[in-house]
């Protein structure tokens, strides 16, 4: 398991009396989204052919997958299986298709999908996920539910959290307008989320499939591109995401 650096210190707070020079400043949307690229036009969600959908995700993890070097294989999120091993797959959304209202296009991009089994999607179901790193998530069985304040939230693997997190983010920069506000506990939590996203290693795998989006449909996410860091490091970027 990796090592995480502390975190501690680490808030979208600012809590400097000269505030901070933003690293992104000006209209930080329209920046995010020409970092981003050119938006696809695809087929609406429930009307897309499910060859198309094996094309745009399946097919491109499987070219993503590397079995020959170490951490180089494409592995499910949720189950952690080795994508040549799965008997069974489905298109994960990690905002779920339920959370996203008006501009439907949210359910159609693969930058927000992920492989699953239907047996793993089924059961993290609508639930919000538990994306940062404290002990009730840290202690609960992988791949189960936890109350936070009353709601229930989905665990992922620790190792698979930060994947996660960096697609969560995108598509909340992305899609915000159009989609629930995050949970109270996603929100109150907002800074680990960042740093887990930020400082956890990203995956070869991952970087791969970002890699071809970008080629394949010119649009892909800047947290895996280079310089990342001047939108995690950005309080309006954040305010995009939780606010």
């Amino acid at each position: 398991m990796s090592t995480l650096p502390n975190f501690s210190n680490l808030s979208i707070q600012e809590s400097h009396t000269t505030p901070p020079i933003d690293p992104v400043p000006g209209d930080v949307y329209k920046k995010w989204m020409a970092a981003c690229g050119t938006k696809p036009t695809l087929a609406k969600w429930k009307n897309m052919r499910a060859d198309h959908k094996r094309r745009l995700l399946h097919a491109v993890a499987s070219r993503a997958d590397d079995d020959t070097t170490p951490n180089g294989n494409y592995i499910s999120a949720y189950e952690q299986v080795d994508i040549d091993d799965m008997t069974s797959l489905s298109v994960e959304h990690v905002l779920p298709r339920s959370k996203i209202h008006g501009d439907e296009s949210g359910e159609s991009d693969p930058l927000g999908w992920i492989e699953a089994t239907p047996r793993m999607n089924s059961r993290r179901s609508n639930h919000p996920l538990y994306l940062w790193l404290e002990p009730d998530g840290q202690l609960a069985p992988e791949n189960t539910l936890v109350y936070v304040d009353s709601e229930r939230y989905f665990v992922p693997p620790v190792n698979q959290r930060s994947r996660l997190a960096r697609k969560w983010l995108f598509m909340r920069a992305v899609y915000g307008d159009s989609m629930d506000p995050p949970s109270e506990a996603q929100r109150a939590n907002a800074s680990k989320i960042v740093a887990l996203a930020q400082h956890w290693p990203i995956q070869p795998a991952e970087l791969r499939v970002n890699e071809e989006y970008r080629e394949m449909l010119k649009w892909a996410n800047p947290l895996l591109e280079e310089n990342p860091e001047r939108w995690y490091g950005s309080a309006a970027w954040r305010a995009l995401v939780f606010f």
